[in-house]
């Protein structure tokens, strides 16, 4: 494996990407914090053959790197952040739809949704909220908006192609994209465990994980196992929840949820502290760059309306109506492309500094 595409994920780095996406965790240091890194997996030579014994367990840091997401493996990791002790621990996840799903969902095509990178909010419930379909477990659910891009979908050589680049449609919402299991389990081949009877937790990745758009874990409840097989380390899901249920968070009830690509988590981990290249904010953002955006937006008008982008108070809290607002202003002023954040590009062409 390359060395220049691994990178560590420890407190400190977290607290640095914090800093640099505005992401405020005042008054959180006691609280599990939720992460999710799109595009990575640990450090190994083999991709397909994981172990993630070392890294579902809390340590001050741990070893990953960047590997490109391709909408059919779980290459994504969902971590647990505890600041107070400065420990992180890992899971094997995706954070984007699985094409096999889409291939059995053709007509729902518009459907099938990516949650772009932010700092989301999360509360304890079950996961779907009625029987219909399969047995609810108790998950995480979104509680409140989040920036989202709807699946550009086409085959190309009768193969399913999906884009969430710039050009796709981008909205705001809570289209109810929940952290839950990705449904695998021992008796299949689509995680399925190679050593021991206690089915360790070096997996086979697969090419299947339940997600229409939903954060996933790879594992699946207890309740889901057959009873022909026992539960064990194998099951990551089951560790995460149970972290999030019994151990670690029990009398906690909201968990914030920090989405960041591995490329700009990697750039941020070996910035240099004053880097303004790397600044932006997003959904979740809060503060005084966040109050110069909205100024910004303010003080522009649109060239189709004739009104401003932003109409709301400057409160320094990028949510809903700030996301909206920027999303317009960049279609307007970038052949109809939206990026969803702002970073120094966005800042110049509203005529303002970064910082």
């Amino acid at each position: 494996m390359p060395q220049q595409n691994t990178f560590k994920i420890s407190d400190a780095i977290l607290r640095r990407v914090c800093e640099f996406n505005n992401f405020s965790i005042k008054g959180r240091e006691n609280e599990m914090i939720l992460f999710a890194i799109r595009g990575a997996l640990p450090a190994e030579n083999n991709v397909c053959l994981l172990d993630y014994s070392n890294h579902i367990e809390f340590e001050n840091e741990h070893l990953l790197q960047r590997v490109d997401v391709n909408y059919y493996y779980p290459r994504c990791v969902i971590g647990q952040w505890l600041p107070a002790t400065k420990k992180v621990a890992v899971f094997p996840a995706s954070t984007v739809p699985n094409l096999k799903v889409i291939q059995r969902n053709r007509k729902r095509k518009h459907q099938f949704n990516c949650m772009q990178p932010g700092f989301y909010n999360y509360v304890k419930g079950q996961h779907p909220r009625s029987n219909s379909g399969y047995q609810p477990h108790r998950a995480l659910r979104l509680n409140g908006s989040i920036t989202l891009r709807r699946a550009n979908y086409t085959l190309q050589n009768g193969q399913p192609v999906i884009n969430y680049g710039p050009s796709a449609d981008i909205h705001v919402g809570n289209p109810g994209d929940n952290i839950h299991c990705a449904r695998n389990n021992p008796r299949t081949t689509r995680v399925r465990s190679i050593r021991g009877d206690d089915y360790s937790p070096e997996f086979c990745m697969s090419d299947y994980y339940s997600s229409y758009g939903c954060q996933v874990i790879v594992g699946c409840p207890p309740q889901y196992i057959h009873r022909s097989q026992t539960n064990g380390s194998w099951n990551a899901w089951d560790k995460f929840i149970s972290n999030a249920y019994d151990d670690f968070a029990e009398d906690q009830n909201n968990f914030k949820y920090l989405l960041l690509n591995s490329l700009d988590i990697k750039n941020i981990s070996e910035a240099n502290s004053s880097n303004p290249d790397l600044v932006k904010v997003r959904f979740g953002s809060t503060g005084h760059t966040v109050k110069r955006l909205q100024t910004g937006l303010k003080n522009i008008r649109s060239s189709r309306t004739g009104n401003p982008y932003y109409n709301a108070s400057i409160d320094g809290d990028f949510g809903r109506g700030t996301a909206n607002a920027l999303i317009q202003f960049q279609k307007d002023t970038c052949n109809g492309n939206a990026f969803g954040y702002a970073g120094a590009a966005t800042f110049r062409n509203l005529g303002l500094p970064l910082t």
